[in-house]
């Protein structure tokens, strides 16, 4: 098992320490190495160089080195290198203005022409086909100074799609896929030979989580001039009616969100983008994660995220199907080759919250809860 970095077309293998996180829910993925030299070479890099990481001999990052830090005595020197993937380029840029943004158009051509803007060739993945924005509702216009990355992000919110990155540095436009890996699973349990977790947490956090989400918005009225007759009525009561919210019957009543247009919305959109922000808090409020050895699952394969693995974990009062969202393969001297992965709700990142199976047990992760004050909304 390696952890390998690879600059100048020299793989670096030798490190005291290193580690690689790859993220569903964001955009650019980091990685850091740590070697200790005793020869007295000169230090190796010197930031700014393109690097891929492999793990297993399998690329999973492509990026630059944008951090060295070095400290250095008369027998021994060690270097620290960090860096994140290529999409780095877009959360860190910001945006000169452009005019060709023009509905009906799709947040894959947005991004690449964003992409364009800062001067950069990255690709587009788009793997959730979201609609179309168009003239009626959506006119997409980004401000002088707009950081890039949250120019492009509002609009994902939007069509309730995540934008992720690839092994390749590029941009991947994702929904939660719900892809369960038949036989890889994380067990944690009393008495079983096959336990493969080294150690696990679980947390159920409700704080950020609300009863009642509202997302009202109105019509946009430069392009209400191509979309016909419409109403005064409908115009401003855009998300104001009562189907653009979304409960959370878990919650207590009392707890209310009132959610900030990221842009113009309808009825339909603003619902969606209710039942959204429900979803990924409902989904984030329960985390459960595990430390194995080693970086690949029981099928063979490197532990990856957007998959849906069983977790059996006695400790933990567990038995469900959870999605991956964070992989972190590391390395240490102490504790040699581990995999800590991170996974929520099978059903986060989707619009639609299925009901639990029967087979799954976990409180937080299954249980709908009494609904004593339903229709009070």
């Amino acid at each position: 098992m390696s952890l390998t970095l690879q600059v100048g077309g020299v793989q670096y293998d030798s490190f005291v320490s290193a580690s690689v996180e790859i993220r569903l829910d964001a955009l650019s993925n980091l990685f850091s190495f740590e070697l200790s030299s005793k020869d007295g070479r000169p230090l190796p890099f010197l930031g700014g160089e393109a690097a891929q990481v492999f793990v297993d001999g399998e690329r999973v990052l492509t990026g630059y080195i944008e951090r060295v830090t070095a400290s250095v005595d008369d027998t021994s020197h060690s270097v620290n290198v960090a860096g994140r993937d290529r999409t780095s380029d877009l959360v860190d840029s910001t945006l000169d203005s452009f005019s060709d943004l023009v509905a009906p158009i799709s947040l894959k051509t947005i991004i690449e022409r964003t992409i364009k803007n800062i001067g950069s060739r990255l690709s587009v993945i788009d793997q959730a086909n979201p609609t179309d924005f168009n003239p009626a509702e959506d006119l997409a216009s980004p401000e002088p100074g707009d950081n890039a990355f949250g120019f492009i992000e509002k609009l994902a919110r939007k069509r309730q799609v995540m934008l992720t990155s690839n092994g390749d540095g590029n941009v991947v436009i994702t929904r939660g896929s719900g892809t369960v890996i038949p036989g890889a699973a994380l067990i944690h349990q009393v008495d079983n030979r096959g336990n493969n977790v080294m150690s696990s947490e679980v947390e159920y956090d409700l704080s950020d989580r609300f009863r009642t989400y509202k997302s009202p918005s109105q019509l946009n009225l430069v392009p209400l001039d191509q979309a016909g007759d419409t109403t005064i009525e409908s115009i401003v009561d855009q998300g104001s009616a009562d189907e653009a919210r979304a409960i959370d019957t878990e919650v207590r009543a009392g707890r209310q969100m009132v959610l900030a247009a990221e842009s113009s919305f309808s009825d339909g959109q603003a619902q969606k983008r209710a039942e959204w922000e429900r979803n990924i808090r409902k989904a984030r409020a329960a985390v459960y994660s595990a430390v194995v050895d080693g970086y690949r699952n029981q099928v063979g394969q490197l532990w990856d995220v957007n998959q849906v693995v069983r977790v059996l974990d006695d400790y933990a009062g567990l038995n469900a199907m959870m999605l991956v969202n964070s992989v972190a393969f590391g390395l240490t001297e102490d504790e040699g080759s581990t995999t800590t992965l991170s996974l929520v709700r099978r059903n986060a990142y989707s619009l639609a919250l299925a009901e639990p199976s029967d087979e799954d047990e976990g409180i937080g992760l299954t249980t709908q809860g009494e609904d004593p004050e339903e229709g009070e909304e």
